[in-house]
């Protein structure tokens, strides 16, 4: 009971410590935080690929393939952010696009910035070279 009692008590240290180090969202995890910031639904992303050449190239129309996993990661990534399975999904666009060499994700989701009181866009990239 009283191992119980302490778990308890210091989960909420190590969720704000998620939440701090990898942007987990305080709504998940059995964190209490999600009392301390608005629950935002919108999350957005765009994806390029680096050409031979050197050149980059929007991907704007995926195969429903593609676009089943695309809308599985944006739900992992609401909540993960930085925990989200960023390398599978990069995996699954670049087997999509052979004549790429490398992928850029881009993210996007709305934050409350606690200086001003403002919502932003906060903007998340990540990049995958071909292996």
């Amino acid at each position: 009971m009283h191992a119980a009692l302490a778990l308890l008590s210091l989960w909420p240290l190590a969720q704000m410590g998620l939440v701090a180090r990898w942007d987990v969202s305080p709504w998940k995890l059995a964190g209490w935080g999600m009392y301390a910031t608005p629950r935002f639904d919108m999350v957005g992303m765009e994806v390029y690929g680096r050409l031979p050449d050197g050149g980059e190239q929007q991907l704007t129309d995926a195969a429903p393939a593609l676009r089943a996993q695309a809308t599985a990661f944006l739900e992992s990534y609401r909540w993960l952010r930085d925990l989200a399975p960023h390398a599978r999904f990069a995996r699954a666009v670049l087997a999509a696009n052979p004549q790429w060499t490398a992928v850029r994700l881009v993210l996007f989701r709305p934050t409350l910035d606690a200086r001003t009181g403002m919502v932003e866009l906060t903007r998340a990239e990540y990049a995958h070279p071909r292996r």
